[in-house]
């Protein structure tokens, strides 16, 4: 199934629930979950319809571009043990003025990377941290950039665990992983990667996309 075509080039891409759930790897009802917009508090709905929320008599989702980088987003976290409220706030973030961290056609920088904190706990409201290192330079400026290129490009997601607490070794540590300052836990999220996937056509996504690797 093809993209839902508009009449105008002005109008966004839209994709119905199948098609978004063939683009991201998820299951047809995990994407209603993580899009719908549930009556009962606390359940679902992490993520907003950028075309149409659906639900009425008649009426389909359709989910935008930036959508499908947030649906695989939340899937890959809710893997790795966020909890649902957690992956919820991290989607009512709003980025950096003029940027979106999620609209695979307007990204902020190719190789951008999600910093998100464990444990223990952080003092500040969020507990993750959007960087933009260079992940072509043979030698890594920072623990992100480190892990990721150690997992392995095509790797979207790094769960590492530092049992000593995490603390600044190289030389961009301060700037782009300040957030991780003491963790014992941290994981580390490709969305350069990710959204290059969705925006693929799906026969690509099967030698593309990994679901993540685990590092310690």
């Amino acid at each position: 199934m093809a993209p839902v075509s508009n009449s105008s080039e002005s109008r966004p891409v839209a994709f119905t629930v199948r098609e978004a759930a063939r683009r991201t790897g998820l299951p047809l009802q995990r994407v209603r979950y993580y899009a719908g917009q549930w009556a009962r508090a606390g359940y679902g709905g992490f993520i907003t319809p950028e075309i149409a929320a659906g639900g009425g008599q008649g009426t389909a989702m359709l989910l935008g571009r930036k959508n499908l980088t947030q649906l695989r987003v939340a899937f890959l976290l809710r893997q790795a043990g966020f909890s649902e409220d957690e992956t919820r706030h991290l989607f009512e973030a709003k980025g950096l003025p003029g940027a979106d961290w999620w609209d695979p056609e307007h990204p902020l920088g190719s190789d951008a990377l999600l910093v998100v904190r464990g444990e223990p706990e952080w003092p500040a409201a969020e507990r993750w941290h959007l960087c933009t290192p260079n992940l072509r330079l043979k030698r890594p400026k920072s623990f992100a950039a480190a892990v990721v290129q150690a997992a392995g490009p095509a790797c979207e997601l790094v769960h590492v665990r530092l049992s000593a607490g995490w603390q600044p070794r190289l030389p961009n540590d301060r700037r782009e992983c300040w957030i991780l300052d003491g963790a014992t836990e941290a994981w580390v999220v490709n969305l350069g990667q990710i959204r290059r996937t969705v925006g693929a056509e799906p026969s690509t996504l099967v030698t593309t996309r990994e679901r993540g690797r685990r590092a310690g």
